[in-house]
């Protein structure tokens, strides 16, 4: 009896017919999809100048395709955005942190900035979707309450802290 997998595999060997149908089986996406992954990631350095532009997070959030709203931002526990709870005014050392599986970017504001600060203060795509582990640097003059948001999954996460910066 001939099928047709049987003149399949009389030309091609065992172990690449193996390989292909585990690929085959295994593959969900594109490679267009692969490339919008790639692509994605790269998104964030090319939108900084207008982030940086952007002087509200609802700005922030329309500049993404599809536009997000703060609705579809949830508070998660699996963000950790540690500071100082008091500090003197400057620079201050804050550690961010994503334990959200196929983390692909975070953006840090402060909601409530001084007249002559920007409420974007930093932004970063993840590599390889992977986990975020960050220590970043920044000035604050006042008390302020930082946002930090992470889009995992395709899906927008954040958590959100006070600093209160002692005056003399």
């Amino acid at each position: 009896m001939f099928s047709p997998l049987t003149a399949l595999t009389r030309h091609i060997p065992l172990s690449h017919l193996l390989l292909s149908v585990c690929l085959l089986s295994s593959a969900s996406f594109s490679h267009a999809q692969i490339d919008a992954k790639k692509k994605s990631a790269n998104a964030i350095e090319e939108m900084l100048p207008d982030i940086i532009k952007a002087d509200t997070l609802d700005k922030v959030l329309t500049l993404f395709k599809p536009a997000v709203n703060k609705t579809q931002i949830v508070p998660s526990d699996y963000l950790l955005l540690d500071s100082p709870q008091i500090a003197p005014a400057g620079i201050l050392s804050v550690h961010l942190m994503s334990e959200l599986p196929g983390t692909e970017l975070f953006l840090l504001f402060n909601n409530t900035p001084a007249k002559d600060e920007p409420s974007f203060l930093a932004a970063q795509a993840i590599p390889n979707l992977g986990k975020l582990d960050k220590r970043i640097k920044i000035k604050l003059k006042k008390t302020s309450d930082l946002l930090f948001i992470v889009r995992a999954g395709g899906r927008w996460y954040s958590v959100s802290n006070e600093i209160k910066i002692a005056t003399k």
